[in-house]
């Protein structure tokens, strides 16, 4: 099955206003964590925020001393991201319009990278492939640090249809065509069975989320 992830994600972006979302950037603007800690030992100086949505980890990466490259599949959030980059005064010259599924970097381009809450958007086939890219554009030993968002009562009860490997398809208002896979701890376990887990931890009652190694 083919999905345009390209087309929902730019009529999403393009619905939202850009200045609200703005007004969440400050608590993200040298943001503290544990996952930020883990990459400042592991010496990964090199990042790629991929599927960079209005910047929030782009600018939280960049603003606590990494270089930050970022891409997204829609070029409005790529517009969005820069914005959010260049308010705080930080490098916005490295953003570009990519998939997650061929981002177009070279083998090992970076020490670590990012993909917020972008992995349940997409089916479990392309996931898997998601996770083949990024580790192709990430060097050995470094760190991919992904989240997952944890299923909310509304989630289950918004129109959607039911797809073979368990993916919603949303089919009315405004997440039509938007697809979400909600993974327990099991199923990231399944997921991820084939790489090496060095950080997993609930944030908080909304995500999850891991670190893996290149190894």
């Amino acid at each position: 099955m083919n999905n345009d992830y390209g087309e929902y994600w730019e009529k999403c972006w393009n619905e939202e206003n850009s200045e609200e979302l703005f007004n969440y950037l400050d608590g993200y603007f040298e943001m503290k964590s544990p996952e930020i800690d883990i990459f400042k030992e592991n010496n990964i100086k090199n990042i790629c925020d991929a599927a960079s949505g209005f910047g929030a980890y782009s600018l939280a990466l960049a603003s606590n001393g990494f270089n930050v490259h970022s891409f997204d599949i829609s070029e409005t959030a790529v517009k969005m991201t820069i914005n959010a980059l260049k308010k705080y005064g930080m490098d916005a010259e490295k953003v570009m319009t990519a998939s997650i599924l061929d981002t177009g970097y070279e083998d090992e381009s970076f020490d670590g990278v990012v993909a917020h809450a972008v992995l349940d958007h997409l089916t479990v086939s392309d996931s898997k492939k998601a996770l083949i890219e990024l580790f192709r554009i990430t060097r050995k030993n470094g760190l991919i640090w992904i989240s997952f968002d944890m299923v909310e009562e509304d989630d289950l009860k918004e129109p959607h249809v039911l797809l073979k490997d368990g993916t919603m398809k949303y089919t009315c208002g405004s997440r039509a065509g938007l697809l979400y896979h909600p993974y327990d701890w099991a199923g990231i376990n399944t997921l991820l069975k084939d790489y090496r887990i060095v950080y997993k931890a609930d944030k908080g009652e909304r995500e999850r989320s891991v670190i893996l190694r290149k190894e």
